[in-house]
């Protein structure tokens, strides 16, 4: 930006007022002049690359210059201040990313995800074919956290007996000390995934889901649950396993997972993790490797550790499975499968909820 501009209003297109004033946001991230928007504010886009990938964050605050009803319009053309507010949010998002210990499990004492087989720990010293899993004969199964009694026993679990065989070959080996008795979430999905798509949630995410929107119980609003939302939870040294999610897929290259975790956020401070455990904003300051996770293998790992759904290369039947532990938050009734032999979430540890998640207006507790 020239010292000409500095201080200076700049005038939006029509086009670009209504993209915005209609709340068309998206829409108007894709048609603005990126290499205007580079000219800008050149500590978020120092080219026309970077600012066609802009931090969605970055772009919201590119798009709030052009909004008049903005409070970030009034900084139109104070690049110094931008620059400023810039810096903070991303000090703030780097001092929530703990990276992980050594992949090499004779040295990590801190593990954000690791393969696993009846609760031991696969190593390079390994044999690769000797943690394999089978996965049953497909049947288009499509469950979604259906709570289960975390046992050793197929019959004490209290799971339908069309899961049995996911039992058998996969599921038992999920099942650590340390969770016996409590109640478990399954998650089975067996489906035809097209070419260049994903069978499950797309963008870097945790499966903790962060910030949740609840309608309000005294003034009838929606307000925002910012407490830490556990999802398994989950800690791990190379001597024991505590809570946590595991997990795995028939299909190779379908999921990466890196090695670090997103953390808690400190009193009155803000979750980095948005809703539904969105943390596309953080892919430029997560460690630069991350591991593709294998076919056929089960995988551990914490409700904020990051991973990311691939594309398939190509169209093929993908089955799923995940085992969320018993440290759940929030258990959402409309979007998740009830158990048809009575097993229901711990009223002690997890709350159910009622109403669309993806609409905070129609979401609330139910009382125990």
């Amino acid at each position: 930006m020239s010292e000409e501009t500095m201080g200076k209003s700049v005038t939006p297109s029509s086009t670009d007022c209504e993209a915005v004033c209609t709340g068309d946001i998206k829409s108007f991230c894709h048609q603005a002049d990126v290499g205007q928007l580079a000219n800008w504010i050149p500590i978020m886009a120092t080219n026309v690359e970077e600012a066609t990938n802009l931090n969605p964050v970055a772009r919201v605050i590119l798009v709030g210059l052009y909004d008049p009803d903005s409070h970030f319009h009034l900084l139109a053309g104070m690049h110094y201040i931008l620059k400023s507010i810039w810096h903070d949010v991303l000090t703030y998002y780097k001092s929530r990313i703990k990276n992980g210990d050594s992949v090499d499990l004779r040295y990590s004492v801190d593990l954000n995800f690791v393969k696993v087989k009846w609760g031991h720990f696969y190593t390079d010293l390994d044999s690769h074919s000797d943690w394999l899993v089978r996965f049953p004969e497909p049947s288009d199964i499509d469950i979604n956290m259906m709570p289960f009694v975390m046992a050793k026993r197929f019959e004490e679990t209290k799971l339908p007996d069309y899961l049995r065989t996911y039992w058998d070959q996969i599921l038992a080996q999920c099942i650590v000390s340390s969770e016996v008795g409590k109640i478990g979430y399954l998650t089975v999905l067996e489906s035809y995934v097209e070419k260049g798509s994903t069978q499950r949630t797309p963008g870097i995410h945790t499966e903790s889901p962060g910030v949740v929107m609840l309608k309000g119980i005294t003034k009838g609003k929606v307000s925002t649950t910012t407490r830490h939302n556990a999802w398994g939870g989950g800690f791990a040294t190379t001597q024991e396993l505590k809570g946590g999610i595991y997990m795995a897929s028939n299909v190779p290259n379908s999921c990466k997972v890196w090695n670090c975790k997103i953390l808690p956020p400190d009193d009155n401070s803000p979750d980095v993790i948005g809703e539904h455990g969105d943390i596309e904003q953080l892919r430029a300051f997560l460690p630069s490797s991350c591991e593709v996770m294998d076919a056929n293998i089960v995988y551990w790992l914490t409700d904020r550790t990051p991973h990311e759904a691939l594309p398939l290369s190509e169209g093929t039947y993908r089955q799923f499975v995940r085992v969320v532990t018993s440290q759940l938050t929030y258990w959402h009734e409309e979007h998740n499968t009830k158990n048809p032999l009575g097993v229901v979430p711990d009223p002690n540890i997890t709350k159910i909820i009622k109403g669309s998640k993806f609409d905070g207006s129609s979401c609330y507790v139910v009382d125990p």
